[in-house]
């Protein structure tokens, strides 16, 4: 049987409030901003929400191209390649798969290397602001920056949106573990079940 190492605590996911005000503080300056500044700050929503609504890692976000979006096979979803043949497709919430239609078409072009066409999906699909695609470092710091910007300082890292949504998933699905388990990439539900006990109900209704 496979058996947890590690731990999720309180303190390493967001609730439904705060992942709130974490949308309000992103959604903020895209609606104030104008130009390359408003483009810069699409870039860094999509990035977190991405992030946020999709759980995937680090690695996965920036292995992503064109072609694992809905506009590459026509799912609402991300393909996220893998070793052999362990790659899985990641479902995404509508408002998600609406943001990285947004993105594509209005943001990405604004970041996109010289020669490169907006409709090659064998291209990456985030770029940064030197037009380079993101590599694992460079989209962590990123993250943390636009989190310690949303006052998540001493919590702020890409994991902490990983987790957050594994119990959202968790509490959304009612508690399937299976479909949570596949969505994450876990090797074995035992790894996933740690989100069950954030999530409280009621045993007298069930």
């Amino acid at each position: 049987m496979a058996r947890t190492n590690w731990e999720v605590t309180r303190e390493m996911f967001l609730d439904e409030a705060e992942v709130g005000r974490l949308l309000q503080r992103l959604r903020e300056p895209v609606g104030t901003r104008t130009g390359r500044q408003r483009a810069i700050a699409m870039l860094d929503q999509f990035i977190v929400e991405g992030l946020l609504y999709s759980g995937l890692r680090n690695s996965e976000f920036c292995q992503l191209t064109l072609a694992d979006t809905c506009l590459g096979h026509g799912q609402p979803a991300f393909r996220v390649a893998g070793a052999g043949q362990s790659g899985r497709t990641v479902f995404l919430p509508d408002a998600l798969n609406r943001l990285v239609r947004q993105y594509v078409e209005q943001v990405r072009p604004h970041f996109l290397p010289a020669g490169v066409a907006p409709d090659d999906l064998g291209q990456a699909l985030v770029f940064n602001e030197r037009r380079q695609p993101y590599e694992r470092t460079g989209l962590y710091r990123r993250v943390v920056r636009i989190l310690t910007g949303a006052g998540l300082k001493d919590r702020a890292s890409v994991q902490l949106l990983r987790h957050t949504y594994g119990y959202l998933a968790y509490l959304k699905t009612g508690g399937n573990l299976l479909f949570v388990q596949q969505q994450l990439g876990h090797a074995h539900p035992m790894v996933t079940v740690v989100y069950a006990r954030f999530v409280r109900e009621s045993y007298a209704d069930l």
